[in-house]
């Protein structure tokens, strides 16, 4: 077994990156919208590829716009970790402890808080709740908890290919950013 310190992933742009013991300094947006665009949500077992990087697109722009870059991220860490159904995650405290550290890696180098604003939970669950009424079978169960108390958005979700999403991403984040975020 390779020791934490040695341990590291190729990202897309070809930079060694450490998630055990990340340095912001190696972190691209351009790496992040890449492997978000190409990492489908609900394990793929959504009705097509819909990807985590139309879904950060998503909460950013149900948020108020002191808030939307922090939804644009929210959920950055993946680019390095994957994504992985809460359900299962919270059952995983190594991998939550793990997401957490590239999470503060990333709120370093885009001058993000480390905790997230309650708002951005809440826009989380809306996006859900809406992704769950417009990409998924039916429930056997209800979500409980997870869309406790939200309601999903008026519009439906078209799915992007994975290139549209990554220029989805990234061109959300240069608006963000233009604008002050």
């Amino acid at each position: 077994m390779t020791n934490k310190e040695e341990a590291w992933i190729q990202t897309f742009s070809g930079t060694v990156f450490n998630p055990f013991n990340p340095d912001p300094s190696t972190i691209s947006i351009n790496d992040i919208a890449h492997a978000l665009s190409q990492i489908c949500r609900f394990g793929g077992h959504s009705s097509g590829l819909y990807s985590v990087a139309q879904h950060s697109v998503k909460v950013s722009r149900i948020l108020p716009l002191e808030l939307a870059l922090q939804g644009l991220m929210h959920d950055s860490a993946e680019f390095a970790v994957g994504d992985m159904p809460k359900p299962i995650k919270e059952w995983l405290p190594e991998y939550c402890e793990l997401e957490r550290t590239v999470w503060c890696a990333i709120a370093d180098k885009f001058c993000l808080p480390r905790d997230l604003h309650p708002d951005v939970h809440r826009a989380d669950r809306i996006a859900l709740a809406t992704e769950v009424r417009d990409l998924m079978k039916p429930p056997p169960t209800s979500w409980g908890r997870w869309l406790a108390g939200v309601t999903p958005l008026p519009d439906r979700i078209v799915p992007l290919s994975a290139q549209q999403a990554e220029d989805a991403f990234l061109g959300r984040f240069e608006e963000l950013i233009y604008l002050g975020q």
